[in-house]
């Protein structure tokens, strides 16, 4: 007799790991939860624990459930049963990944199993309505795009240095979990990727106004940066690097994204946590005619 259906929790979160194919790994339920019931396809993850934080509990289900320890980890969206009727938690946060995971490495402690599907595949998958929407949100998402860009055999990206009048430079404090090569709570200069098809300047002004809430006039070249033993670091095969002094007041910039924002001077920068790569590209910036002309 299939299991019965669990109390629901308060407050969980579910983890939606993408490979570089792009599939979303799925875990196949063996409790009864109508409509679909047992047998069922879900993102997997749980109810919190104590004092767990939503990432806490995010990290803990996945591993518990799979036997993998995931190390990056994003934060998508937070929705409760009056965003999304159907869901069985008060809340539900919804994390997402892309460490790089493979079939063989996933063991199966909970539910029936685990696989990989494509989005085609999924639309096709007996799922509870809930889930099938918020896999459907994810998606269709910026998130999803940016991830499968980032997993590309070969992957573009921009960095934008945007200066005050003073000659000090915009940073973003990242939060824990984000992609390698920032430090947890770190700070970096904006960035992002290109997606295919985008003009690597229509790209940086895009980023910029996402993670901002600006949209910027004009932006200058400065270098064209390729990842290799002079930039570890570096997210991207390719980097296009950008400068702009628009001088945006630092206190207008909404944290939807990042924790905060902040000028720092060039004798500022070196004691910061920041990405090795950051500080070649920054480094390289001040050495230049680009930033004597405009502050010297």
């Amino acid at each position: 007799m299939p299991p019965l259906e669990p109390a629901a929790p308060r407050e969980g979160s579910i983890v939606a790991l993408v490979d570089s194919a792009g599939r979303l790994l799925l875990q196949q339920r063996d409790d009864d939860v109508p409509p679909a019931g047992y047998g069922r396809w879900a993102l997997p993850g749980g109810g919190r624990e104590g004092a767990e934080s939503p990432h806490q509990t995010a990290l803990r289900e996945f591993e518990e459930e799979t036997g993998v320890r995931l190390h990056q980890l994003h934060f998508f969206a937070t929705v409760t049963r009056d965003d999304l009727p159907g869901i069985r938690a008060d809340r539900l946060h919804l994390f997402f990944s892309a460490d790089n995971v493979t079939p063989a490495s996933i063991s199966v402690h909970e539910g029936l199993d685990f696989r990989f599907w494509s989005p085609p595949e999924i639309a096709g998958l007996l799922m509870n309505p809930s889930a099938r929407a918020l896999v459907d949100r994810f998606l269709a998402s910026d998130e999803y795009r940016e991830t499968l860009a980032r997993a590309s055999t070969f992957s573009a990206g921009v960095n934008i240095i945007e200066m005050d009048r003073w000659g000090r430079v915009l940073l973003q404090m990242r939060a824990p979990g984000l992609h390698s090569g920032h430090l947890p709570g770190g700070w970096s200069l904006p960035e992002g990727p290109v997606f295919p098809g985008e003009p690597p300047d229509a790209a940086a002004f895009r980023r910029f106004e996402e993670e901002t809430g600006h949209l910027l006039e004009t932006l200058h070249l400065f270098r064209v940066y390729h990842r290799g033993p002079g930039l570890p670091s570096a997210l991207f095969h390719e980097q296009h690097v950008y400068y702009v002094d628009a001088g945006i007041d630092e206190d207008l910039m909404p944290p939807d994204e990042i924790p905060s924002f902040r000028y720092f001077s060039p004798a500022e920068i070196p004691p910061l946590d920041i990405p090795s790569h950051a500080s070649t590209i920054l480094a390289d910036f001040f050495a230049s005619t680009a930033y004597r002309r405009l502050f010297h």
